[in-house]
This record gives structure tokens, sequence and C-alpha cells, in this order.
């Protein structure tokens, strides 16, 4: 398992664009779903269109759980000495769920947006040296903070770009 993405756009991103594009997210996530919330025949079907087999609950939910998880990586990654990076958050798919249990919109939708703020703080005024620093993963693939930042990018723009394909179908 490697993070090299060799061309696409995220792997091209600088530190500081990568800690804009994180710290947008939130905002970009609530104007692609505020539209379903405040029209009560959208949001009445927000579970009934699927898009690969995913509603937008079952979407939101599945992106905040994987934001979540890279949340918690760089923040080990830029708080532990010798910190193994769990290879889920690695990967381009979601992670599945420890407890089959359902959430609502606003859970997820909450959960999302504070894990994309969170990973935007910590890396924030991160120097150049922290960027740089490699940790190993669970896969054993070394991987650096710039790297997993620049996969949390990817994660979080391709799943806000799913979110509004979902929600257009609304």
């Amino acid at each position: 398992m490697t993070l090299s993405y060799a061309g696409d756009r995220y792997s091209r991103l600088a530190p500081r664009d990568l800690v804009i594009t994180l710290r947008s997210m939130p905002r970009r996530f609530s104007e692609s779903i505020g539209p379903i919330r405040s029209d009560p025949e959208r949001f009445a079907r927000r579970d009934e269109v699927v898009v690969d087999g995913l509603s937008l609950t079952t979407h939101v939910a599945a992106l905040a759980r994987h934001m979540n998880l890279l949340e918690s990586e760089i923040s080990r990654i830029s708080t532990q000495g010798d910190p193994v990076v769990n290879g889920a958050a690695l990967a381009l798919e979601h992670p599945a769920p420890d407890v089959e249990r359902s959430i609502g919109l606003d859970a997820a939708e909450s959960s999302l947006v504070a894990s994309a703020e969170a990973i935007g703080t910590l890396l924030d005024g991160r120097s150049s040296e922290q960027w740089t620093f490699r940790a190993p993963a669970t896969h054993g693939v070394k991987v650096t903070m710039l790297e997993l930042a620049q996969h949390a990018a990817r994660i979080g723009v391709d799943g806000l770009t799913t979110t509004a394909s979902i929600t257009n179908k609304l």
C-alpha cells in the first residue's frame, strides 16, 4: 500500500493550501447539505435516494468516520514521538463502522464538520520539519504528515463531490 497518487491534484498541494482546503470543508458541506435540510420534501427522501449503494445519511456517516480516523492519526503523528499510523486511515474506501447502528444526518454532519475543523487546526502552523516527519503505518508503508494531510484533503473533497451528487438527485 502506498500513498503516492502521482499526478493527482492533492499530491501537489502545499501545506498552506491543505490547511485552507481542510478548513473550508465544514462550510462547503453545510452549503451542500443545507438546501436539503431546508426543504421538508427533499429532507424526507434523504435516505431513499441511493448513489453507489449509499444514501445521503449513510454516505455522510461513512465520510465522517473516515475523517475522524484521519483526525486521530494526524493528531497522533503530531503529538507522539514514534506513532504507528492506522492503515485503514490510508485507504480510499471509508472504513466500516465498528458497530452497525444508524445515526442521523445531523449527527453525521456534526461529526464530519468537527473532524475537518480539527484536522485544519492540527495542521495549521506546523514547521517544515513536522510536515516531513515520516511515521510507519500498519500496512508497512511509511507516510509523512504532508502525505497524510494530502490524503485527508483527497478524502474530504472526493466525499464532498459525492455528497453534492447525492443531494442533486434528491
